[in-house]
């Protein structure tokens, strides 16, 4: 069953983890008795609503990009790789 939370709670969890920045989100939420990726999503919600999160450069942006596609692209290839042995090791008839 998920737990509900107010919204006061959720706005004052915010709260709290903002103005303890020194301390991780993991400390934080077990000290509120939330999970942690509960917390951590309610702050990336609270940044993305009030234009707070942090603006990447273009060229930061083109390394997020590109590590993206690297990681597709080595999903790719062991796929490639599992296909290549499945084909070695059951031929055709």
């Amino acid at each position: 069953m998920k737990k509900q939370f107010s919204a006061q709670f959720k706005e004052s969890s915010v709260e709290f983890a903002m103005s303890n920045s020194q301390k991780s989100l993991q400390e934080l939420a077990k000290e509120l008795g939330i999970g942690h990726s509960t917390l951590e999503r309610w702050v990336r919600d609270h940044k993305q609503a009030h234009g707070l999160e942090r603006k990447l450069s273009a060229e930061q942006q083109r390394i997020k990009e590109l590590e993206k596609e690297v990681a597709h692209l080595r999903e790719v290839n062991e796929v490639i790789k599992k296909a290549h042995q499945y084909f070695i090791n059951n031929p055709c008839r």
